[in-house]
């Protein structure tokens, strides 16, 4: 309650906010969900002498990320440094007890869920399944000695994308590699798929740790009217699974102020779809022995092919900015700058 009172204050009339967490936060600390099971969990809240709270987080240590306790789903009224400050040592005493070395703020539970406060763009709507938050996060944890990882994001108008089918490459990765829609017909199936090759692709991507199939299941299920077999393309190569590309459209474009993803909206993508003029290319992995390939050529051209007529422009997700391959991959076709992100670790001593 205390939680869903200060976000209420945060981001009260501003036109830009949309509620993209609360449904993340329901399956991030559901006791009888898959990732929840595997994690240990406390709720903080910071209050001042009138009883008004003034931060709060949700402490959470994975199993599969057991040195790191997260200060996740962190909100805060402007102006409480020192509330920020005695939450931070809170967590930190805590985080000691559970054996842990660091405190990550900026994660909501793990990458799939969301990564990064926003750190500009503050003015602009989000692209769904970005993150928002007033620009004074960022400064309450640069006053308190984390150090601050930047994410960066790309843009580029559907032009720009045509040029991205480069012909001599495109022929090379069609012979070699089929790419084809997600079967939903075979959802756990495919969800085990999609599991197995984030394992596999991201394994050694900064914070990223082993996810399970059935906390994709979880977090994929109840965005399955949402969600087409087109949105998620699977590359192989003999008949066997190499990498994949997630995108969705901008449901954004579908929801008010202050609003989440839910029955009005998914009423108005089935009848109005044309309002949705941008997409977001979430996730694109490749098995460490195909990069470098024609297969990520691939998964764009084909991801190109199912929306060329339908969108004006499209964004990446967030790419670590030390991540200088994938950088490179996205700088090739000259994108807009999109919004950037940051993370923020402290040691514990």
């Amino acid at each position: 309650a205390e939680y869903r009172w200060i976000t209420k204050q945060v981001y009260a009339g501003n036109p830009c906010f949309r509620d993209s967490l609360s449904s993340v936060l329901a399956i991030v600390t559901d006791p009888k969900g898959a990732f929840a099971r595997r994690t240990q969990q406390q709720a903080l809240v910071v209050k001042d002498e009138n009883d008004t709270p003034l931060a709060a987080a949700l402490l959470l240590r994975a199993e599969g990320l057991p040195d790191t306790v997260q200060l996740s789903f962190f909100e805060a009224l402007p102006d409480a440094q020192e509330a920020v400050q005695t939450l931070v040592d809170k967590a930190a005493s805590i985080a000691r007890q559970w054996g842990a070395s660091s405190l990550l703020v900026g994660m909501y539970g793990h990458v799939n869920y969301g990564l990064g406060f926003l750190a500009d763009s503050f003015d602009e709507t989000p692209c769904f399944g970005s993150s928002y938050n007033p620009p004074y996060y960022l400064d309450y944890f640069r006053s308190l000695d984390f150090s601050e990882q930047q994410l960066v994001s790309y843009r580029y108008p559907m032009s720009a994308f045509a040029t991205q089918q480069e012909k001599r490459i495109l022929e090379r990765s069609k012979t070699r590699f089929n790419i084809r829609k997600a079967d939903f017909s075979r959802l756990r199936e495919e969800i085990r798929l999609y599991t197995r090759l984030n394992n596999d692709c991201f394994a050694d991507h900064p914070v990223y740790f082993h996810r399970h199939d059935d906390e994709d299941y979880e977090l994929f299920h109840p965005f399955r009217w949402f969600l087409k077999e087109e949105n998620l393309l699977i590359a192989e190569h003999g008949g066997t699974p190499v990498g994949f590309l997630l995108w969705y459209p901008d449901f954004n474009a579908l929801i008010g102020p202050g609003q989440e993803l839910g029955l009005t909206a998914l009423l108005k993508y089935k009848l109005f779809p044309q309002r949705i003029r941008r997409f977001k290319i979430v996730e694109i992995g490749v098995l460490p022995e195909f990069q470098g390939s024609s297969v990520i050529l691939g998964l764009f051209h084909a991801c190109y092919e199912l929306t060329k007529d339908r969108f004006q422009e499209y964004e990446s997700g967030w790419i670590f900015s030390e991540n200088r391959k994938s950088r490179n991959i996205c700088c090739r076709w000259n994108p807009e700058s999109g919004p950037t992100y940051s993370v923020f670790s402290l040691t514990l001593s």
